[in-house]
């Protein structure tokens, strides 16, 4: 997503990323004229891939979006992503979709630990596969011809760009910065139009295009640009922790507590902890 287009992909490895991603949608069931947006964390459940949200902080002027841990064990091999949601909700989206691509490929430091840093061809791949997985060539070549007429949107007022570009997130929810990307990949428009887009301040509340995204629809214009500040963990993970206390596998104090590193409560289940105590208060 980042403007790194001094790494230029040749044509084999576009194809390539194009072709995973396509092979990816239809492995989740989903079409590629039909967004993903905010169910691409379901979709994760069908690839046994467990999602773990928490809020980190910058360090040192860095800002760390996600990343992929793979944990073996004798019998099974547990995948984990790990989703930073100080980061804002639209990023997320991305984010996860890029880490998809290095599960599919096992690359990246998760599958490869020795390397110290992360291959920078490897990770314009992966935010490339994000773009595509999330807006298909197909989706946005369509979306171009019913807004413009034409392919082309060279020449086109920035003002019309910015509208467009506003539909689009709505509809797909991909960040500002990863549509423009995505308009300059597939031709649609030209590097100075691409320039001036992407010194837009697209969060600026008071800025030209938060007013057009919040006219378009102002609770996804909301929710795409706030920091969620999540604590979560995949249903996966919460129905194994109750299964384990059902099962008598821990205790009450343990379950209450396990719950509560993801900001979750026994009543949130249907337990009533009050209730329980009492009853083995009555057996004893």
């Amino acid at each position: 997503m980042r403007n790194s287009n001094s790494i230029v992909l040749d044509e084999k490895k576009i194809y390539e990323v194009k072709d995973l991603a396509s092979e990816t949608r239809r492995s989740f069931g989903v079409y590629s004229n039909v967004p993903i947006a905010n169910d691409i964390k379901l979709l994760l459940e069908k690839q046994d891939i467990i999602l773990c949200e928490y809020p980190f902080p910058d360090t040192n002027g860095t800002h760390t979006y996600g990343n992929i841990t793979c944990f073996k064990t004798d019998k099974e091999t547990f995948t984990f992503i790990g989703l930073n949601t100080s980061c804002f909700y639209d990023e997320q989206i991305f984010a996860i979709a890029h880490e998809i691509y290095h599960y599919k490929t096992q690359s990246g430091k998760a599958y490869t630990p020795d390397i110290e840093y992360e291959d920078k061809v490897i990770e314009k791949m992966a935010d490339r596969f994000a773009a595509e997985l999330l807006l298909p060539d197909e989706a946005l070549k369509a979306a171009v011809m019913k807004a413009i007429g034409k392919s082309d949107m060279k020449g086109v007022p920035e003002a019309r760009l910015l509208r467009f570009i506003a539909r689009i997130q709505c509809e797909w929810w991909l960040p500002f910065q990863a549509i423009t990307n995505r308009l300059l990949e597939e031709g649609f428009i030209d590097e100075n139009q691409y320039d001036k887009l992407y010194k837009i301040d697209c969060r600026n509340k008071d800025g030209m295009y938060r007013r057009l995204l919040k006219n378009i629809d102002p609770e996804i214009s909301e929710l795409l640009n706030k920091r969620t500040k999540t604590v979560g963990v995949s249903n996966r993970v919460i129905e194994t922790i109750i299964s384990n206390y059902e099962d008598r596998l821990i205790d009450d104090d343990e379950f209450v507590h396990t719950l509560a590193l993801f900001n979750k409560k026994p009543e949130d289940f249907g337990f009533d902890m009050d209730a329980e105590m009492d009853d083995d208060l009555k057996d004893i």
